[in-house]
């Protein structure tokens, strides 16, 4: 059984949402559960063109490295969980995560790949009040067009997934509520993870 964290984060080195996630991922590690991350910066790759090909059948027209790379893992089996984060671009997801969103309609179209899979998602703001929130629900909602389980960082935080602010004085690895919050959704996807697919 294995989560996968997606980080849609532009940036290559020195993601605040790469940190989060990292944060998350190791209490789901913690709970007996594999996981890895792809950092969508790592990948080349375009939005979605709306071709139809993946009505046809399971694969993407587009040759790059979603068709290639990304989508061969997240069709396998041992996938049970992701963690999708995102830093807040004016109020939303980043481009980069709205492009991997789009394309993730193939799943959806093959026999809702992802359905039932437990979701829990990130994200990290430059304000104190920077659209995070906005962000998180945006996240949630694609999560649940794709039929997945989506849970909070559960109690005693429980709100609607890990939420950074990266503008902390300190930086954001002195956010301590923000890193509470990670491993609290980490905690709570490995969890159940195990108790759904155990």
């Amino acid at each position: 059984m294995k989560v996968v964290g997606i980080c849609g984060s532009p940036k290559k080195e020195n993601s605040t949402t790469l940190f989060g996630l990292e944060k998350a991922m190791q209490a789901v590690k913690g709970c007996g559960v594999d996981t890895e991350i792809v950092q969508l910066s790592h990948h080349s790759f375009s939005g979605c063109i709306d071709c139809g090909k993946c009505r046809e059948e399971y694969t993407c027209s587009l040759n790059d490295d979603f068709t290639n790379k990304i989508m061969p893992l997240l069709k396998g089996d041992e996938i049970k969980g992701l963690i999708l984060g995102s830093p807040v671009y004016f109020g939303g997801v980043s481009s980069q995560m709205k492009m991997f969103i789009d394309r993730c309609v193939l799943f959806r179209r093959n026999g809702f790949r992802f359905e039932n899979l437990i979701a829990g998602v990130l994200t990290v703001g430059r304000s104190r009040n920077g659209g995070q929130e906005l962000t998180a629900m945006d996240l949630v909602k694609n999560a649940m067009i794709q039929g997945m389980t989506v849970v909070s960082d559960a109690s005693p935080t429980s709100h609607f997934g890990g939420v950074f602010w990266s503008g902390n004085p300190g930086g954001v690895e002195q956010d301590e509520t923000g890193i509470k919050t990670a491993q609290n959704l980490g905690k709570r996807v490995g969890e159940l993870v195990i108790k759904v697919f155990g």
